[in-house]
């Protein structure tokens, strides 16, 4: 794995922490609210891990700035675009799992992408629970 791609993975988790932060702060369910904290944490603790790597293969930490970015649109659109990116990243780290010779990185890689399933799939159903009929004020 080179530097770029590297970055780009660590960039990516910290834009997802950042977006599950804007989320929970919307979410009008405490329960949603909590989920969403809770998956910010997980894809800082992905950075971490990811920044591990990188500080191993080039001898320094790689900590991007994430811009204060705002989604314009509603709870769903937010949900949305964060689904987009989960998706994007998933597919785009499982191909490592693959071909990747370091055993450490491969099983931490792993790791990750199973996390990022369990998000895709929790916020699917968040957004499939919006289009029943006792949530239609979400």
């Amino acid at each position: 794995m080179n530097r770029e791609q590297l970055q780009s993975y660590i960039y990516t988790e910290k834009l997802l922490a950042q977006l599950y932060r804007q989320a929970a702060a919307r979410a009008t369910l405490q329960d949603e609210r909590q989920v969403l904290l809770s998956f910010a944490q997980n894809a800082e603790q992905n950075a971490n891990y990811l920044n591990y790597f990188y500080r191993m293969e080039f001898g320094t930490g790689f900590d991007p700035m994430i811009p204060e970015g705002n989604i314009q649109g509603t709870y769903r659109d937010l949900l949305n675009e964060i689904q987009k990116q989960e998706l994007s990243s998933y597919l785009e780290l499982r191909k490592l799992t693959y071909n990747q010779g370091d055993t450490e990185l491969r099983e931490t890689i792993r790791a990750i992408t199973d996390n990022k399933l369990a998000h895709i799939l929790t916020i699917l159903a968040i957004v499939t629970n919006m289009n029943t009929p006792e949530s239609e004020g979400n």
